[in-house]
């Protein structure tokens, strides 16, 4: 330590320079990984937190919904019972209520689903990991909701006071659970923003504190040259000295601000840009959500969902038809549309077959789902459909199809399959079953309708 004092001044500027260089790298370093760090936390509130706040909005609207049903039914006593028309306007809003609230419940799982796995959750993992057995356990009072309210229309009379009480009682429950999830998604947001605010703080304490030494170290080796230049020049060190002065002075204090400026306005850019970027998406949610889920579930050619719709889909239904519900299923295809290609061409191949799905869907319903899940093989879900019904909007559709006469498109025919859901079904089954129908239709000459 004593022998550097005695060493040259080229030796001792080099000594501090390297310190302050050195010192400057380990701030940049450290900016860069806290940076990142707060960039992915924000990632977190972006993704994960800011669609769960939103998803409190919309359940805390269903149960102010739920509350006015189960007031309507109070308030009309026995008057409900003998009003079919009120039956069924009450029966209509409770389902409502229990498919939108099973929505936003499953969208709330799915968010936090795909924060676990992608790895964006980052802070109080255990926290959103406790958050999907709270939802399943508000899918479980849901489902009890709907099990006593089908119970209590069973009885047929409001002074039936067992029936009511437990229908009040479970949909207490029902109450308290979504209130218990919505207090927890609240606090768990508070939390996280609060874990991001503190990042954020203590980042620009240590950054500034780290800044500050850098200028002092700085401060001191421009201060030590110009001493030592004091010492060892002379009788020119006045002027040179002066000249340093304000030459080193103007130039130190023009890199630090040079320097601060472009670390700090550089993180405030990032900054304002993520800020923007996140109020653009959030205004635009919307429209994005409906952009992404049309490029992931519809076909380009025809519009209509396509395959990968088609594997969700039909397991979403094969549960709702294990609680209760009930649907049917018909699988088609263009007769001969290999050989409508091969002699026509694949553009007119393609008109077929966006001609096919127009007319097909002036005859469906709101309800019903099209896919397309192969070249020329279509599918479609008739919800609250028995067999029967199907059969007949088959037959309906065969015969439009055989009718169609369009400039520039050839005639051409469709072969259907049609079954309906049975308690022993799954995914395979019916879709085995319905598959099986529409290639007896095929042997059986094409362009008619099996049903089974």
């Amino acid at each position: 330590m004593f022998n550097w004092f005695n060493v040259s001044m080229t030796r001792k500027v080099s000594s501090l320079s390297f310190i302050l260089l050195s010192f400057l790298f380990v701030v940049i370093l450290y900016s860069t990984y806290q940076t990142q760090k707060i960039y992915k936390e924000m990632q977190e509130v972006a993704e994960i937190d800011i669609p769960l706040t939103e998803v409190i909005a919309d359940i805390e609207i269903l149960q102010l919904k739920q509350h006015l049903l189960m007031e309507s039914i109070r308030l009309q006593g026995d008057a409900f019972f003998a009003d079919e028309v009120l039956q069924k306007k009450s029966v209509k809003g409770f389902e409502e209520f229990s498919l939108q609230l099973s929505l936003q419940l499953d969208k709330s799982i799915n968010i936090l689903h795909s924060g676990m796995k992608f790895g964006t959750i980052r802070i109080n993992v255990a926290d959103h990991q406790s958050l999907i057995q709270q939802i399943n356990a508000l899918h479980s009072h849901r489902i009890g909701f709907e099990n006593s309210f089908s119970r209590f229309l069973g009885k047929r009379e409001k002074h039936d006071l067992d029936s009511w009480e437990r229908l009040e009682k479970q949909s207490g429950l029902l109450d308290a659970q979504s209130e218990k999830l919505l207090i927890n998604i609240e606090q768990l947001t508070t939390k996280v923003a609060a874990t991001v605010e503190k990042q954020e703080r203590d980042f620009m304490i240590v950054n500034a504190i780290l800044g500050f030494s850098a200028f002092a170290i700085g401060g001191y080796l421009t201060l030590f040259t110009i001493l030592s230049f004091r010492r060892k020049v002379g009788s020119l060190r006045g002027q040179i000295e002066s000249l340093h002065r304000s030459i080193s002075s103007d130039e130190s204090s023009n890199t630090l601000r040079s320097k601060g400026t472009d670390e700090l306005d550089q993180l405030e850019k990032d900054l304002k840009i993520l800020v923007a970027r996140f109020s653009l998406e959030q205004d635009n949610r919307d429209e994005v959500e409906t952009q992404l889920m049309e490029l992931a579930t519809k076909d380009k050619l025809t519009g209509v969902f396509n395959r990968h719709k088609w594997d969700e889909q039909i397991k979403d239904e094969i549960a709702l038809a294990n609680r209760g519900h009930h649907f049917s299923l018909i699988l088609l295809d263009v007769d001969h549309f290999k050989k409508i290609n091969d002699s026509r061409g694949h553009d007119v191949g393609d008109n077929v077959l966006k001609l096919l799905v127009s007319t097909l869907r002036k005859r469906l319903r709101e309800t019903d789902i099209l896919f397309r899940i192969g070249g020329e093989e279509f599918a479609i879900l008739l919800r609250d459909t028995n067999l029967d019904d199907a059969r007949v909007l088959a037959e309906q559709l065969r015969k439009r199809v055989e009718t169609l006469n369009e400039n520039g498109i050839p005639s051409f025919t469709i072969s259907l399959g049609v079954t309906d859901y049975q308690d022993v079904d799954d995914q395979s089954s019916i879709v085995k079953r319905a598959d099986v129908l529409l290639y007896e239709a095929k042997d059986a000459g094409r362009n008619c309708v099996m049903a089974g």
